[in-house]
């Protein structure tokens, strides 16, 4: 949703402190609640080579297969409860946050600002609508408005972070037909002019994103958000608009556990894996949990592992935990600096990446709709920090080759929007006057003060602190997918 994703992870992801506390791979999320009481683990061990292969019983590689393979599950579950606030589903949502009640469409009002401190990385370019569906309730069908010639994406995302349908602008122009979304039991013929979609799991991700041009652009989003319709199949089919069912959700994590704290991670997996349908890989590898306490349709209990297993169930989490946090920072090939996933949303059978991508970015698009280079450190390798100057330079004709829209976005290093007196949060090509080099090519410069005129206009303010910046690519054409057109180098040029 950045996520996003950094894009992804639309809307309202509040944790209660305990949950987001208990789980190891939160710290990318302290800055929401001012900390917890650990810190992340500097170090990452080495995971064995041979990590998913064969069988064994020791609980520490049991338990970092558990955390590398579940964490997405988890991960997506949360946002999944944190968004449709299961014990209070029609409370009010922030205006800049599209949570909704379980099987209801929510929408984002307003673009995200640093005022939103929910999620990581949002972006300030498209509004979300939002939606999770409990498939038992489904079928379910989606209509949309006719968006002419405005960019919009319809993600389905599955419950294990991965996507591997968006339609929208891409696909169908401006008027994306009827959707026809089923669940892994259903047989619904499709109808001809339909769409269909099929959700793997009990639950799945709707996640809209409409490209709002300019600030006086809202009500025209707005109007096209309201003509938005979700509905089950069996009111669609009866000419009827009755609101689907609020199903009851299994809590992650019981308020009454008795699991000790640092094993929460194994309860809350255990609630995801009593509505998983595994296919037949995950069978295996769920089957070989076991000795940990896990198990498919039951759950997990505590009482499989003796008082030296579950102190070494507790180091795995812990050491999975480094892992997958240490791979967040290597999520795709090193280019100029930025780190770019040019795998998208689809990850096969690296675990570890998608658990990398579900820490730090969950719910990307696919790549051909978005990719998203992040920068931490300048073309030197040396961290970025708004106590320097810097330029972000596109020779001519060498700007972002895509057919939708490019953005840069600044934030500060754990993720959150910086606040500054211009209200300037992104830069990109709808920012208009952008100053051309006598070449034709942009500098965008980030630093703390804005440049002299002209080039103010250029300008991506920074925090008087270390930071990180996120391109946005929306339908980046083949040179970008490829890597054959690359991100440039962010320059050094002086102190602040």
């Amino acid at each position: 949703m950045t996520g996003g994703d950094r894009d992804g992870a639309p809307g309202d992801f509040r944790l209660t402190r305990r949950q987001l506390c208990a789980l190891p791979g939160s710290a990318a999320l302290l800055g929401l609640l001012g900390g917890c009481a650990f810190a992340a683990r500097a170090d990452a061990p080495p995971l064995p080579s041979d990590l998913f292969g064969g069988t064994t019983a020791d609980p520490y590689l049991l338990a970092l297969r558990a955390y590398i393979w579940g964490y997405p599950l988890v991960r997506a579950a949360q946002v999944r409860q944190n968004t449709t606030l299961p014990a209070d589903p029609f409370r009010p949502r922030p205006p800049s946050a599209a949570g909704a009640a379980i099987n209801r469409l929510g929408h984002a009002a307003e673009l995200a600002t640093p005022l939103m401190k929910q999620g990581v990385a949002p972006n300030n370019d498209t509004l979300y609508s939002l939606a999770w569906l409990d498939m038992r309730e489904g079928p379910f069908v989606l209509e949309m408005p006719d968006f002419g010639d405005r960019y919009y994406t319809v993600q389905f995302g599955q419950a294990d972070s991965s996507t591997e349908q968006a339609l929208g602008q891409r696909t169908h122009g401006g008027q994306l037909p009827p959707v026809l979304i089923q669940g892994p039991d259903q047989q619904v013929a499709l109808p001809a002019g339909m769409v269909g979609v099929r959700s793997r799991q009990r639950y799945m991700m709707i996640a809209e994103r409409s490209l709002v041009r300019t600030p006086a652009d809202l009500p025209a989003v707005h109007a096209l958000q309201r003509a938005m319709r979700l509905r089950r199949w069996v009111d669609y089919a009866a000419g009827t608009d009755l609101p689907a069912p609020v199903s009851d959700q299994r809590p992650l994590l019981a308020p009454d556990t008795r699991c000790p704290a640092p094993l929460h991670f194994l309860e809350m997996l255990g609630n995801v894996l009593r509505d998983w349908r595994p296919d037949a890989g995950e069978a295996r590898l769920i089957s070989g949990l076991r000795p940990l306490g896990l198990a498919a349709g039951r759950g997990f209990r505590l009482e499989a592992l003796s008082q030296a297993g579950r102190a070494a169930a507790a180091r795995g989490l812990a050491d999975a935990e480094a892992a997958v946090r240490a791979k967040t920072f290597t999520l795709g090939r090193n280019v100029n600096g930025w780190s770019v996933n040019y795998g998208g949303s689809v990850f096969g059978e690296d675990h570890l990446l998608r658990a990398a991508v579900a820490m730090d970015q969950i719910y990307v698009l696919p790549a051909e709709e978005a990719l998203y280079p992040n920068a931490r450190s300048d073309g030197g390798g040396q961290p970025l920090d708004g106590r320097n100057r810097y330029v972000l330079r596109f020779g001519a004709g060498d700007l972002p080759p895509v057919d939708a829209f490019w953005s840069i976005t600044m934030y500060f290093a754990r993720g959150l929007m910086v606040p500054n007196a211009a209200g300037i949060y992104s830069i990109g090509d709808r920012t208009g006057g952008l100053v051309r080099n006598a070449d034709g090519g942009i500098d965008i410069m980030i630093q703390q003060e804005p440049p002299a005129a002209p080039r103010s206009v250029n300008w991506l303010p920074a925090p008087p602190e270390p930071f990180m910046v996120m391109m946005r690519l929306y339908r980046p054409r083949a040179p970008v997918r490829s890597g054959h057109w690359k991100p440039p180098a962010i320059q050094k040029i002086g102190g602040a």
